[in-house]
């Protein structure tokens, strides 16, 4: 019987989702709070907010989110989602990505020589979202021109400082 109840309830849960008809890619808008979340004694925890739009009809949770990233051609690193998102209807949410990097690697990246000019920006990865406690991986690519300001880099918030 137990197991009768979990087959239905799997049937049920996929008859929703199909139900709920044709599933939009959430909108890239802009990358936010780019800054140094903490700092240590030999590295620092650096993170942005990549914010996007949900077009759908309904609302998610991102679970999991993790992202190689490159500016031009230089690897920045793997960026992992913190905390858990919620997504709402038809609205623009952010997710929160962060990663750890020793001084030596920060120095060695040369940021500097990049700020006020066009780069191009790609994210490589996957997402892990959900709802009702069913979740799915989905893998996400997305490259795309950006002017990396000073304003940019203005978001030492939350370093501790």
């Amino acid at each position: 019987m137990k197991k009768l109840m979990k087959y239905l309830f799997l049937f049920l849960i996929v008859v929703f989702l199909v139900s709920c008809g044709k599933v939009q890619d959430p909108e890239f808008r802009k990358l936010t709070n780019f800054g140094v979340r903490k700092m240590g004694l030999q590295s620092a925890t650096v993170g942005f907010d990549a914010v996007f739009y949900n077009p759908n009809n309904f609302g998610v949770s991102v679970k999991e989110a993790a992202f190689d990233i490159y500016l031009d051609s230089l690897y920045l690193g793997k960026f992992t989602q913190p905390n858990l998102v919620s997504v709402d209807t038809k609205s623009d949410f952010a997710i929160p990505l962060e990663t750890t990097v020793s001084f030596q690697t920060a120095m060695n990246l040369g940021l500097e020589k990049y700020l006020g000019k066009e780069v191009l920006i790609k994210a490589n990865g996957s997402v892990k979202v959900g709802k009702a406690g069913v979740f799915i991986t989905k893998s996400f690519n997305y490259q795309g021109k950006h002017v990396l300001d000073l304003n940019l880099l203005k978001n030492p918030a939350r370093a501790g400082f």
